[in-house]
């Protein structure tokens, strides 16, 4: 098992492509630490599949976007098992808006958590890393940073900032044997159908969804996420993984 013995932390891990990567981990040796915000009862249920997949899991109610909370989060992690190895940074919000219907209520509720929430993150586990040796962290982009993507500016803008962020911190970071990586998926999810469905309202079908790539259920991508937390990707840092069937090809 490529993460055996291994601690990770899953922000956004209560469903979807997180849900999926958290499992995933746990089926290759990881004890894991999942979030989430509001939905308890799926949190709860993603919670005992992880169990049933023999491996020690902590659920944790987290908004990545309160410092405060953050710093609640990493520290439960680290009473619970002393170190953290892999910290994904998944969690994430959609408000499928034009562009100009977007308020700065929005705009910055929507960078909070995909923007502050990665930097909030990142911040809190370094320290609980370069006390260890070292560590892999994998943030979560998407295709709308690197091409023109109706109805999501904000959450474009954000996933943008995440990728500059990611070569950044992985600068920083190699020296203490930390390497930083981005991920860029498509798969389907809630947040996927609140996007066609927006889409649908204001366009013709023919450009409402991602016709040009095949979208998968989360966990096609999920492997993805393995091979970056683990020993393979030890020489790898500060690059952008797209894993979506072709759309940014």
């Amino acid at each position: 098992m490529r993460l055996h013995n291994k601690v990770a932390l899953v922000t956004g891990g209560s469903r979807g492509i997180g849900r999926a990567v958290a499992l995933a981990f746990a089926r290759e040796g990881a004890d894991v630490a999942i979030t989430g915000v509001s939905d308890r009862v799926a949190l709860a249920q993603a919670e005992q599949e992880i169990a049933a997949a023999g491996r020690q899991v902590l659920a944790i109610q987290a908004d990545v976007s309160q410092q405060a909370e953050v710093e609640r989060m990493v520290r439960a992690v680290v009473e619970r098992w002393g170190r953290i190895d892999v910290l994904v940074n998944n969690a994430g919000v959609i408000h499928p808006t034009k562009l100009e219907e977007i308020n700065e209520a929005q705009w910055s509720a929507t960078l909070a958590v995909h923007l502050t929430g990665v930097f909030l993150c990142i911040q809190a586990v370094v320290p609980v890393m370069k006390a260890q040796g070292g560590g892999k962290i994998v943030n979560v982009t998407a295709p709308s940073a690197l091409r023109g993507s109706f109805g999501v500016a904000d959450y474009a803008a954000a996933k943008g900032g995440v990728i500059a962020f990611t070569r950044n911190a992985a600068s920083e970071l190699k020296a203490h044997n930390i390497q930083v990586n981005c991920i860029s998926p498509v798969a389907e999810t809630r947040m996927t159908d609140a996007l066609f469905a927006f889409r649908r309202q204001h366009l013709p079908d023919t450009v409402a969804t991602f016709a040009q790539a095949k979208l998968v259920e989360p966990e096609a991508v999920a492997p993805a996420f393995v091979f970056f937390a683990c020993a393979d990707a030890d020489y790898i840092t500060g690059q952008v993984l797209a894993v979506d069937g072709g759309l940014t090809a």
